[in-house]
C-alpha cells in the first residue's frame, strides 16, 4: 500500500537529505584540505563560476553551490511549513530554526575562508553544521509524524464544518469544542 505525501513532507524531506549531502561535502572539503580551494567569498576568485583547473577549487565550489542550493530549498521548506502547517507550533519552530541555522552556517562558512581558516570559526561552522542537520531531520521527522489531517482537524475543528447527508438534507456544523494543549 502507497501512502499519499503532501509537498510539505516532500520538501521537508528533500531538505534533510540535502542537509546530509552538505555535510558530507563539508566533510569532503575539510579532508581534501580545500577550504580554501576559493579564497574570497562569496564569489570564488572573484568569478561566478571559476576555473576548475585545480581540483580544490572545485570541490570548494561544489560545496557552496550545493549549500546555496540547500538554503533555497530550506527556505522554501520554511515557507510552506508557515503555509501549510501553521498550526503546528513544533513543525513551525523546527523548520524556522533550520532556515536560521543554515544562514548562520552560510554567514560562517563565508567568516571561515575571509579568515584565512581560523581554528575557533572552522569549530563554530561545523558545529552549527550539525546542529543545522539534527534540525533538519527533525522536520523531516515531525513532517510525517504529524500529518496535515491531524493538525488541519486539530485547528479547524473535526465538526466545523457542514455536510450534506445522502437525503439531501444540510447538518449545520456541531458547536466547536475546546481542547486543553499541554
Amino acid at each position: 500500500m502507497r501512502l499519499p505525501r503532501d509537498r510539505f513532507q516532500i520538501l521537508a524531506l528533500a531538505s534533510a537529505v540535502g542537509a546530509f549531502a552538505l555535510t558530507v561535502a563539508g566533510g569532503f572539503v575539510t579532508q581534501t584540505g580545500s577550504g580554501l580551494g576559493c579564497p574570497d567569498w562569496p564569489l570564488c576568485h572573484g568569478q561566478v563560476v571559476p576555473d576548475f583547473s585545480d581540483s580544490n577549487t572545485a570541490i570548494e565550489w561544489t560545496h557552496r553551490t550545493v549549500a546555496a542550493i540547500v538554503g533555497l530549498l530550506v527556505l522554501v521548506t520554511t515557507l510552506f511549513a508557515w503555509r501549510d502547517r501553521r498550526g503546528e507550533r513544533r513543525i513551525l519552530r523546527a523548520s524556522t530554526l533550520s532556515l536560521v541555522l543554515v544562514i548562520v552556517q552560510a554567514a560562517l562558512g563565508g567568516a571561515v575562508v575571509v579568515s584565512n581558516l581560523n581554528p575557533f570559526l572552522v569549530v563554530a561552522h561545523v558545529s552549527i553544521a550539525a546542529a543545522f542537520f539534527a534540525t533538519a531531520v527533525a522536520t523531516a521527522l515531525l513532517a510525517f509524524v504529524l500529518p496535515p489531517t491531524a493538525t488541519a482537524s486539530r485547528d479547524i475543528g473535526a465538526s466545523s464544518v457542514a455536510s450534506v447527508e445522502p437525503a439531501g438534507e444540510v447538518t449545520p456544523p456541531a458547536a466547536p469544542q475546546l481542547e486543553d494543549e499541554l
